[in-house]
């Protein structure tokens, strides 16, 4: 578990993170979880799981520290593209799930 400290409220929230495919494999780790303070945004907990995991930074961002177009980060099931994008706030027992592109046939 890490915790992180990122507002002046004191109280934390238990946030699941799931990798797949790539990232599983990047992270060791089908899923962690993490104890963040009230308040993080989903850009504040990239920047944490690249602290923890440096490979994720090359897989997820692009030279201009912008998320790459085909990286799919879902807050509970919902696209953050469509929430408040990086921007999402988090909440207790929330579950971010990160998709590296997906190719098949």
């Amino acid at each position: 578990m890490a915790e992180h400290s990122v507002s002046n409220t004191g109280e934390f929230i238990a946030v699941k993170v799931k990798f797949f495919a790539t990232f599983k494999r990047i992270t060791n780790q089908k899923e962690i979880e993490l104890q963040l303070e009230e308040g993080t945004t989903i850009a504040q907990l990239m920047d944490i799981l690249i602290k923890l995991y440096i490979d994720l930074k090359k897989e997820i961002f692009d030279d201009n520290s912008k998320i790459k177009d085909y990286i799919q980060i879902l807050k509970n099931g919902r696209n953050i593209k469509y929430l408040n994008a990086l921007n999402t706030q988090l909440k207790d027992a929330d579950t971010i799930s990160i998709f590296p592109p997906v190719a098949g046939g």
